[in-house]
């Protein structure tokens, strides 16, 4: 098992952020003024009827107002309650988890741990996919906690600066999950995707691959593989040795990760060893040696992340690194619980559940 090591990127909005003490006092600060639909009203130069009817059916409204609608509720920070007139001072069963994908088994495996143990305790997921955009974020966080969630829980440390203004202003509890060491609005579960970058950088060197490559999808759409990248980058470079990388242009594939393999060997014939952002990427690249006649790992050593189920069974066996996905629900399930009185006080509010090397034939 690893743990971080390093000085964390700053990748998110680390400007708006602060510890869970800079975070109590700024909801203490701003809490007791809440925001109404008058207010909205007001600033934007209209009925608080117009306004309500474009939170619930904006198309109905011109594009003049619902512009000046919409900048006056970000102005304000104003969240508006669904909850029926009785209730809107109180919380619900709900708990709100955001995740980039829903299709990723990571995420699906931590999601189901986390709904298990939550509804053990009498609570509710609701499910929001962010498609790995800030803005897409920003809008769910927005109808989430409309619906006074007795929780919400985030996957990584990276948010718009609107959406973290909204979640200091707010005192529903916060996880930040599957990252770990950099500053955090409230309380972690997860791992540093940086340190897991070293341990792979490590674990080549000391079989003696220096001359690499890392292939992984855009950094602006996962950010985590971006940090595992910078990690094993000066892991390698601090062992003498190079990398070489290269993003596809989308979403994991695995015919274009046998492209860009392809293209860089061409570049670099001299290159002995790949770390892949993911198993599926490391998957394109088993299947472009394959077809090349490329002996695995002797012409080429492969590396993936992730530990997915085919892992075991490619030819060779592919070595991986296993995230602690199932652990990470069940921590963050933890950490809400304890805050919410329905478990004893938790240990410790940043927990970091490390990752294990799965050293296998392909290296």
């Amino acid at each position: 098992m690893t743990r971080p090591s390093g000085t964390a990127s700053q990748l998110g909005i680390i400007a708006c952020r602060g510890s869970r003490t800079a975070l109590a006092t700024s909801r203490q600060r701003r809490g007791s003024q809440r925001v109404t639909m008058g207010d909205v009203a007001r600033i934007a130069g209209v009925s608080p009827s117009t306004v309500s009817l474009y939170l619930r059916r904006p198309d109905e409204v011109s594009e003049q107002r619902g512009q000046r609608i919409r900048a006056a509720v970000d102005r304000l920070g104003y969240l508006p309650n669904t909850m029926a007139g009785g209730l809107a001072s109180s919380r619900s069963r709900i708990i709100g988890v955001l995740v980039p994908t829903i299709s990723n088994s990571f995420f699906a495996a931590t999601l189901d741990t986390l709904e298990k143990r939550l509804r053990e305790a009498g609570y509710q997921l609701l499910i929001g996919n962010t498609e790995f955009d800030e803005a897409r974020e920003e809008e769910l966080v927005r109808s989430m906690m409309s619906w006074s969630p007795a929780g919400l829980v985030m996957t990584g440390f990276r948010h718009g600066r609107r959406t973290v203004s909204m979640l200091l202003d707010s005192d529903i509890p916060l996880v930040e999950m599957w990252d770990y060491g950099q500053p955090a609005l409230d309380m972690v579960a997860g791992f540093s995707h940086y340190a897991t970058g070293q341990l792979i950088a490590r674990h080549l060197l000391e079989r003696g691959y220096r001359d690499t490559a890392f292939i992984s999808p855009r950094f602006s759409r996962d950010v985590r593989a971006g940090e595992r990248y910078r990690g094993f980058r000066e892991g390698i470079e601090q062992g003498r040795g190079r990398v070489t990388m290269r993003e596809l242009s989308g979403a994991t594939d695995t015919a274009e990760a046998g492209t860009l393999l392809s293209e860089l060997m061409a570049e670099r014939p001299s290159i002995s060893a790949v770390f892949c952002a993911n198993d599926m990427v490391a998957l394109g690249v088993m299947f472009e040696c394959q077809r090349r006649g490329w002996e695995i790992p002797e012409r080429l050593a492969v590396a993936g992340f992730g530990n997915l189920e085919f892992t075991p069974n490619t030819v060779p066996p592919l070595t991986t690194v296993e995230p602690p996905k199932y652990e990470i629900g069940q921590q963050v399930a933890e950490l809400l619980l304890a805050r919410l009185g329905k478990s004893g006080e938790a240990e410790a509010h940043q927990v970091d559940l490390g990752v294990h090397l799965i050293t296998r034939e392909s290296t």
